[in-house]
């Protein structure tokens, strides 16, 4: 309710929006895109048309440096792209004798043991996917109540995010609902406990 606040709150989000674009992560990109998507839809519904508009304009509107990256999702030449997918196929190889009880939490027991599964020498500190990885420390157990909690969280904010009549309480729980839905997406494209 303070403008002088207001004006902090916006130049420290400006700040990070820009380190954000700096890093040329895709995954971060994606991941925040779809959590002020999130945002924006559940706030209110009439931020369907203007998201699709906004995502259809994106590339006329993003530098060609951004926009390159996210036209090299996919592309095997690109040095993260393959990097990414042959940790994937060594992990998923590693899964295959260690799917129940996993390897051991943490980064050394990775370490011991992914040398023996990897692809094309690359050599990994972790699965650079939080799910793989958590299945890794874990085994299936683990995976199982990681999302397990994840559910219970969006149940228990979906709930209130019906139920709540107070603005202020809805505003909290869309802001959850959001960072979480950005959260997770970007996990699906690096380890986002690692560092």
């Amino acid at each position: 309710k303070n403008n002088l606040m207001r004006i902090f709150y916006f130049l420290a989000t400006a700040v990070m929006m820009v380190c954000l674009i700096l890093t040329y992560s895709r995954g971060c990109y994606i991941g925040i895109i779809i959590a002020a998507g999130v945002f924006l839809v559940l706030l209110d519904r009439r931020f369907i048309l203007l998201g699709v508009v906004a995502l259809l304009l994106m590339p006329f509107v993003l530098p060609d440096t951004i926009v390159n990256r996210f036209m090299s999702i996919g592309n095997m030449e690109d040095s993260s792209t393959s990097y990414r997918f042959y940790i994937y196929m060594g992990t998923i190889h590693m899964l295959n004798d260690y799917w129940l009880s996993g390897v051991g939490p943490g980064q050394s027991a990775f370490n011991k043991v992914y040398p023996y599964y990897g692809y094309n020498g690359i050599c990994a500190p972790h699965a650079h996917n939080t799910f793989l990885q958590v299945m890794c420390d874990t085994g299936i157990t683990g995976i199982i109540l990681l999302l397990a909690v994840i559910y219970q969280f969006y149940k228990l904010l979906f709930r209130s995010y019906i139920d709540t009549k107070d603005k202020a309480t809805k505003l909290f729980t869309i802001g959850f609902m959001s960072s979480l839905s950005g959260f997770l997406v970007q996990s699906l494209f690096d380890y986002t406990f690692y560092n």
